[in-house]
Parts: structure tokens; sequence; C-alpha cells
């Protein structure tokens, strides 16, 4: 056998593997993104005005990681909103990609696998990716949770890779409300950064504030002119709700995740929570794994940022349930996880046991998915509710 044939013969898996998943995620995030709805949103083709131009994105550069791309587009390719969906469903797969870096990370190729094909076929996952606004930009809460993994191995690196985080730090500011986010993981994990620090040469912290300083400069220019930047940046609304208001908003935050939503066409069909009962049901094993049997910083940042999430969609602000879907399915793939290492605990050498196993929780995950894959693509479109908030032509 040559070379070139025992080459083909290493990768024809992987390449059938990375086609499959290609195809896959066109049909998902790409395929009928004009022809679903029977119109365009009031916030896509705001999104779509907005990046018409350099002078506004300079004049508001909060996300402007979206609106950088929409205008690019717009320049070389299609003038339209439909390029706003384009760019959406762009980030939706780097959403998906780092979601399968950081449970890669922590479990076999099997859970990961599946954890992300959960995670990137869930009505919540899909709504934000193919939808023309900067919403799906929320989901870089992974983005953080991957720099600190990948921080923490690079342990000859870290100077280097304490430059990488300045610049994250600095992109986290024009995604509204992920700066909390980022203030969170610093405050939990603060005794680590500051040994750091202490063995860092002065030159490069300070080479690590300019760089932040720098990366934030164009945001604020434009605070000055317009101070409600900051409150957008920040993912805080012009007026508070009241006392009562907020309390009201706090419980349906959190049923929406997984008892019943309050009807947000942007989010759902009717009053469908986020999270279906199999989806549910592993979120909290996950949770119960993380915060009580292993009782880990990581488990601790999770449910934290969850609370964190909800809080800020509570407050009525641009902050919206983007943020909080990466963060519930990595509890539901550590739930996945345990449940998977139980059944092969119990039955650890009966190979009948083990294939009889995989198959009833690959079944269960199946029905999941085709659950959430039909309650967005059969569904939610032809809502009346959806309908109606989907119908505003193309500018001309």
């Amino acid at each position: 056998m040559n070379t070139s044939t025992q080459f083909l013969v290493r990768v024809w898996r992987g390449a059938v593997l990375v086609i499959c998943l290609g195809l896959l995620a066109y049909l998902l995030y790409f395929h009928r993104l004009q022809s679903l709805l029977p119109g365009f949103n009031s916030s896509e083709l705001q999104t779509y005005r907005a990046a018409g131009s350099w002078h506004n994105l300079a004049a508001n550069p909060v996300n402007w990681l979206f609106g950088v791309p929409v205008w690019l587009l717009t320049a070389v390719w299609h003038h339209g909103p439909l390029m706003t969906r384009m760019v959406a469903a762009g980030w939706g797969l780097v959403a998906g990609l780092l979601f399968y870096a950081i449970v890669r990370l922590r479990y076999s190729f099997f859970v990961a696998l599946l954890g992300t094909v959960l995670f990137t076929t869930s009505a919540g996952f899909l709504h934000a990716a193919r939808l023309g606004s900067g919403l799906v930009l929320q989901m870089g809460v992974l983005a953080l949770i991957g720099a600190v993994l990948a921080y923490q191995r690079l342990r000859q690196r870290r100077v280097l890779a304490g430059y990488g985080l300045a610049v994250l730090l600095a992109i986290c500011c024009y995604i509204p409300g992920l700066l909390w986010f980022a203030l969170l993981g610093l405050s939990l994990f603060q005794s680590g950064l500051r040994r750091q620090l202490r063995r860092t040469p002065l030159t490069h912290v300070l080479g690590w504030s300019v760089v932040t300083l720098a990366g934030l400069l164009p945001l604020i220019l434009a605070a000055i002119h317009q101070p409600h930047v900051i409150l957008t940046a920040a993912g805080l609304p012009g007026q508070l709700p009241g006392p009562l208001q907020l309390a009201k908003n706090l419980l349906s935050t959190t049923l929406t995740l997984g008892v019943r939503s309050h009807g947000d066409p942007l989010w759902g069909v009717g009053h469908a929570p986020l999270l279906n009962t199999v989806e549910l049901g592993l979120a909290l094993i996950g949770a119960y794994v993380y915060l009580v049997k292993q009782r880990s910083a990581r488990g601790l940042f999770l449910a934290s940022s969850i609370v964190l999430g909800i809080v800020l969609i509570s407050l009525g602000g641009p902050v919206s349930y983007a943020c909080l879907v990466p963060l519930v399915y990595l509890f539901v793939v550590s739930g996945l996880n345990l449940l998977l290492g139980q059944w092969l605990q119990v039955f650890p050498r009966n190979p009948i046991a083990r294939l009889a196993g995989y198959g009833l929780i690959c079944a269960m995950l199946t029905f999941s998915v085709l659950y959430q894959v039909r309650s967005y693509f059969v569904a939610w479109p032809h809502a009346t509710a959806t309908r109606q908030a989907f119908r505003l032509p193309p500018p001309e």
C-alpha cells in the first residue's frame, strides 16, 4: 500500500464526518434564512440600518463584532437585511465550535459530541443564531470560559495568554452585559489572579492594562457624545423597573428556562420553555454534580452566571436569553456524562448492557433533538404571534 493510499485510509472517516457536519450546519443555520418567515422583525431592520455606514458604527460601537461583518457583506455582496441573518448564523457556528471545545476538554468525545448536538439543535440556540441581530454575540460567555480554560493549560506562555485575555476583556465591553460575566469570573478566581500578577513582571502588567484601555478607546469616545451607550454596553435599561415588576420579571425569566415562558415570539412557540423535559432533567443532574458532588469553582461560576443572566434579563435591558442558553447546556452535558458514567459503572464488562445503555440514551436524546428542531422549523414559523412579529418587508 503506497503512502497516498495509507493517508486516505487514515483520514477518510474524519473527512466524511466533517462533510456531514458541514451539511448539517448548512441545513440548520443557513438554509431558508429568508423564506422560513414571511418577513423581518423590527430589530433586524434596525440592526441593518445601524450597520449601513461607518458613521453609525463609530457613533455606537456596541455589538461592532456584528455590525462590521454586516457592513462588509452589504458592501461587497448583497444589499438587504438578509445579511444580518447570515452574520448571525456565522457567529452561531463559532459558538457551537467553542461549546464543543470546552466540553471536550472535560469529557469524552462521545459525550462532547452528544452534548454539542443537543446545544446546537436547541430552539434557544436556533432562535439566536438565525435572528438578524446582535443577540447571538451574548453567547460570547463561552469565549470567556474557553479563555480561562486555555489560560490554565498554557503554563509556559501565560504572559502571552495574558495579552489575549486583555483583548478579550476589551471586546466583552462591546457586547451588552458581558462585562458583568467577566467581572464575576475575576472575582471568583481572584486568588489565582493575584498569584499570577505577583509572578508577572511589571512591564507586562502595564502592557496588559494598555492593551485593554486601547481596545476601550472607541467605546469611551462614543460614550462622551452619547452617554446612553454606556448603559447599553453594560446591559442596563434606561429606566429600572419597580420592585414588584422586577420580582415578577425574575420569576418569569426563571420559569422560562424549563417550566413556562412568557410568550415572546422571538424565543419560542407560545409558552414553551427553552428546555424540554429530558434536557431539564439532565440540567438538574448536572447542577447536582457541579454544586453538590464536586463543589468546584467552575460549577459556582456557571451557577452564579445563570443567576446574573436572569437578573440582567429581568431588568429589561438589551440582555437576552442568548447568554443563558450555553450556560444551561453546560449543566446538561454534565448530567449526560454522569448518566452514561453510572450506566457503565454498573455494567463495566457486559457488552450487551453497554450497547443497550448507549442505545436507550441515544434514543432519548434523538427524541429531544427532534422536538427542538420541529419546534423551531415547523411550529414556530406557523404561529400567529411569530407571523405578526416577522411581517416587515425588506427596505427598498
